[in-house]
């Protein structure tokens, strides 16, 4: 008899299965009446898994551009590093390098993670504008603060893509779960219509068997035609 659709099935997949079992329905005059509602499960899926694409394409955009605002950020503080240390004579145990880098190094604020480098960044701005006369406060302030707003906002938006696509995924669960119970009810339906007909029933929810099996029965199909 029919199988019940994985929860986790796609809902473009699950809308395929749906059209399919509404063209089997329709194909009989004894089920034609059964089949609108299998059309109309086939558009819904059709249409969630075109809302999915969408925000799939959103949420790919925003960490393209977190991947690349992130190497901008790591560039820039790897050269505001290497700037300081140029100030402090090249030695990490002075000023103005004690002042910038004496909890964290460099190298270690570009392995944190996205939230922790803004934090970082605001952090080295906080200390430049201590003395906004000085000659790494008038190179630094406007290129930190142009990189660390950049990374910020790209956080901000990849977050703001992925709770969409989250709820989404939950509307598709539901979307599965109705389609099972529309398969109950159908069954149902069918050995009431068709008492003492296993393989006619089979027939009408054979879409819903796994791709593999209904593969092999179309090559078998095709053999025996063939004989």
């Amino acid at each position: 008899m029919a199988t019940h659709l994985r929860e986790t099935m796609a809902a473009q997949t699950a809308a395929d299965i749906c059209a399919d079992i509404a063209a089997g329905l329709d194909a009989d005059s004894e089920t034609k009446d059964l089949a609108p509602l299998w059309d109309a499960l086939a558009v819904k899926g059709d249409g969630l898994a075109a809302s999915r694409r969408t925000f799939e394409r959103t949420l790919g955009r925003a960490r393209a551009r977190v991947g690349v605002l992130d190497v901008v950020w790591d560039f820039d503080a790897g050269a505001f590093a290497r700037d300081v240390l140029n100030e402090s004579h090249g030695r990490r145990d002075e000023a103005p390098n004690t002042r910038f880098f004496a909890k964290v190094p460099a190298s270690e604020a570009q392995s944190f993670g996205i939230d922790r480098e803004v934090e970082q960044g605001r952090a080295w701005i906080q200390e430049l504008g201590r003395d906004p006369s000085e000659a790494l406060a008038d190179r630094w302030i406007p290129r930190l603060t142009k990189s660390t707003d950049a990374l910020e906002a790209a956080g901000k938006d990849r977050s703001a893509a992925m709770s969409p696509l989250a709820m989404h995924g939950m509307t598709e669960v539901l979307y599965v779960e109705e389609i099972n119970i529309e398969l109950d009810k159908l069954e149902g339906t069918l050995k009431q219509r068709f008492p003492r007909q296993p393989k006619r029933i089979a027939a009408y929810v054979d879409p819903t068997k796994p791709k593999r099996s209904r593969k092999d029965e179309d090559e078998g199909s095709g053999e025996s035609s063939g004989e």
